[in-house]
């Protein structure tokens, strides 16, 4: 949606507040994968076709699998950002409290 364009906006832009809604773009995403398709495998849905290598190695797992590693894959790029800029205010502050 708009949130996503605007978080690849920045990212086109280089524009380190988006690093924050990458992260919560990135577990609405891993929430509703969870709250959406874990149920159905637990509870082994009728719906849930698994009769031929396509339609549980491909569709089921592949591309699902690809819903979760991506969203982690954002927020590891995402907290790492941010905690390369921790770093940098922290070493400032200390600068500022030797002089």
């Amino acid at each position: 949606g708009p949130l996503a364009a605007y978080v690849s906006y920045g990212i086109a832009k280089k524009k380190e507040s988006v690093n924050v809604l990458m992260v919560v773009i990135a577990t609405m995403e891993l929430y509703g994968g969870w709250i959406t398709f874990c149920p159905e495998w637990l509870v082994m849905n009728y719906n849930l076709d698994l009769s031929t290598f396509m339609y549980k190695w491909v569709y089921l797992v592949f591309f699902n699998v690809l819903w979760v590693f991506i969203p982690l894959y954002a927020c590891y790029v995402a907290v790492s950002d941010m905690n390369d800029a921790y770093a940098v205010r922290a070493k400032v502050n200390a600068a500022k409290k030797s002089k």
